[in-house]
């Protein structure tokens, strides 16, 4: 069994952030992060640790926020979510208390943490959505990246991320169609018109136009799945401060 006890010491003992308990699941409290400056610039979410059997989501995510980020700031603000499933992380099962895959469970009304998620979206548009999750069975780095109104980047996410992390160069990731390690998801999947999973509802309802889902190997050692997402997380963040600047 994993500590959870260690992601509330690290969440309270961030400096220049603001935390708050967004409800509890399982008798466990769900955190929620943020930096700012300036509460009138875009907000940039990241969720981690969805599935508890993907710790490197939980611990990229914490890394993300006990470094500084301040470069950022003047353009964007960050809200992070470490730990979306703590029992699922004690007990390093990908399911949650209920024994449900609170990943495609959007749709159901009785599952706390799915509640936690539409209380913390409700009104409001992101910049952009970063979802960190890992895949055991994968021999590298992947994404999966949605988007409106812009260019697409991940393929620039994937390059650099090589530099530190082997990238699944397999034509078809999960059933789904991928080039250099990017799957743009087929919006015709069934599951996906039912907007039953969590990033693909934040998109479907246009809380965000841009989604990316960062997964790194399990395989891999932990701190390079780290690097692997906080390369992911920098390389997105950088393009979209460009993006805010020239507009």
């Amino acid at each position: 069994m994993r500590d959870y006890g260690d992601i509330i010491r690290r969440v309270e003992a961030l400096l220049n952030a603001d935390f708050r308990v967004l409800g509890e699941a399982g008798g466990y409290p769900i955190y929620g992060v943020r930096l700012s400056e300036d509460a009138s610039r875009p907000v940039f979410f990241i969720n981690g640790g969805t599935h508890g059997d993907e710790p490197a989501g939980v611990e990229g995510a914490l890394a993300f926020l006990e470094a500084d980020q301040s470069r950022w700031l003047g353009q964007l603000q960050f809200e992070v979510i470490p730990c979306l499933n703590p029992y699922g992380y004690i007990h390093e099962t990908r399911l949650n208390g209920q024994e449900i895959d609170i990943n495609w469970a959007f749709l159901r009304n009785d599952v706390p943490e799915i509640d936690i998620v539409r209380d913390f979206v409700k009104d409001r548009k992101f910049e952009a959505v970063v979802d960190l999750h890992e895949d055991w069975e994968s021999p590298g780095y992947y994404l999966y990246e949605q988007f409106r109104g812009r260019l697409p980047i991940g393929r620039e996410v994937t390059r650099r991320v090589s530099e530190v992390c082997p990238v699944n160069m397999n034509t078809t990731i999960e059933n789904e169609t991928a080039q250099n390690g990017v799957i743009f998801p087929n919006p015709a999947v069934e599951r996906r018109q039912r907007g039953e999973g969590i990033p693909i509802a934040l998109f479907q309802q246009k809380h965000t136009d841009h989604l990316l889902t960062s997964e790194t190997p399990t395989g891999a050692p932990m701190s390079r799945r780290v690097q692997a997402h906080l390369i992911a997380l920098e390389t997105i963040i950088e393009t979209h401060c460009v993006s805010l600047s020239i507009t």
